[in-house]
């Protein structure tokens, strides 16, 4: 009984300040390479330097932020080789995800995916990007959700912040969201019919769309 009475003890200052800047990165508010400066945080968050010293330390092993030795901490960046080897790594995993997930539960891989489709479309026709971005992430993760494997879970976790950030940044060009929203139903129509190397096919198509447009949005970063 005394388990079950457990009351959930509410989350320490730094991760309040972990979320909130994870949060601020991953949906445009902090720029690609954006200095982040303890005081400047402490100030907008209203809690000392040391929870937003240890929130930073965190996000820094998560790739999310650079620490650079007398400099200060920064909102990561990527190389043009970073970009291309970090689709590369998206393609093998998600590409293993669906076929370990289409194996061992199919009827709830594919109802998920469709219903997300369903809801990207509401999303669209209503102009709410950022609601469209998250039902985005969502139909990338099912594949992880049903394919049983933790340690492909656990490899995608380690980009997908990084993945949705750019995400969000290429979201901003024009006919972005058209072009992804058909890729995202065509996939998940091609799964439906047993078309699973065409699916993959298409999902290898959008990636690699994606790291051209990465790699530019890079350049123009850094010029």
């Amino acid at each position: 009984m005394a388990d079950a009475l457990q009351i959930k003890r509410p989350d320490s200052l730094s991760k309040i300040a972990e979320d909130h800047i994870r949060q601020g990165i991953i949906r445009g508010t902090f720029q690609l390479g954006e200095s982040l400066q303890e005081a400047k945080l402490s100030s907008t968050f209203g809690m000392s330097k040391t929870p937003i010293r240890e929130a930073l330390a965190a996000l820094n092993l998560q790739g999310l932020v650079q620490i650079i030795p007398q400099r200060g901490a920064f909102v990561f960046s990527l190389s043009e080789k970073d970009v291309v080897q970090l689709c590369r790594f998206r393609l093998i995993l998600e590409t293993s995800a669906i076929d370990l997930a289409l194996e061992g539960n199919p009827a709830a891989l594919l109802d998920e995916l469709g219903d997300i489709v369903t809801k990207m479309s509401k999303a669209r026709e209503a102009d709410a990007v950022e609601k469209y971005l998250e039902l985005d992430a969502d139909f990338h993760d099912a594949f992880f959700r049903y394919c049983d494997n933790n340690y492909l879970r656990q490899g995608y976790q380690k980009v997908s912040d990084i993945v949705q950030t750019m995400r969000t940044h290429l979201s901003q060009r024009p006919d972005r969201t058209a072009k992804s929203f058909e890729e995202h139903e065509a996939i998940a129509k091609l799964l439906s019919e047993g078309k699973v190397k065409s699916a993959q096919t298409v999902l290898k198509r959008q990636i690699t769309r994606g790291e051209r447009a990465y790699s530019d949005l890079v350049g123009v970063g850094q010029d």
